[in-house]
């Protein structure tokens, strides 16, 4: 039996381009997780500040409301990883949930850049989704659980 559609609040997305980076593939990798997740369109924004050797950093993100995301999200993306990320998520899931209703993920740039999705901690871009309020973390390991984005 498929695991029940989750909703969600929001989505936030973000992604670090440092100076060495090529910010329109940053981008495309940021904007393929978006049309993964979502219903529409989203619109990307940027933000630069200078480094601390004085370069330019550009912060790309996108913030998505609850009718904008997918109600099958948590299954999209459990479709798309890996067994080893989903027991790698699975091991560590406890660590990125919080109690006010967040899970907290981050991809690998050069894999979305490519059409892949890949679990990643080191530059990542960052993905958070917030749940309807009353989703403790407690549920929402439930519903990661349910929809086999953890193993």
């Amino acid at each position: 039996m498929p695991p029940k559609s989750t909703s969600f609040l929001s989505a936030h997305l973000s992604a670090i381009a440092h100076a060495t980076e090529d910010i329109q593939k940053v981008e495309q990798a940021t904007r393929f997780l978006l049309e993964l997740i979502s219903q529409t369109q989203p619109n990307l924004t940027r933000q630069y500040v200078k480094g601390h050797h004085g370069n330019t950093i550009a912060t790309i993100s996108a913030k998505l409301t609850g009718k904008a995301l997918l109600p099958n999200a948590l299954q999209v993306l459990s479709q798309k990883l890996s067994e080893s990320d989903k027991q790698f998520l699975g091991n560590d899931i406890e660590s990125c949930v919080d109690k006010e209703g967040n899970l907290y993920l981050r991809f690998n740039k050069q894999d979305a850049f490519l059409g892949a999705l890949k679990l990643y901690q080191g530059d990542p871009i960052r993905m958070r989704l917030k749940f309807i309020s009353g989703c403790g973390s407690e549920r929402i390991i439930d519903l990661c659980r349910e929809s086999r984005l953890v193993s």
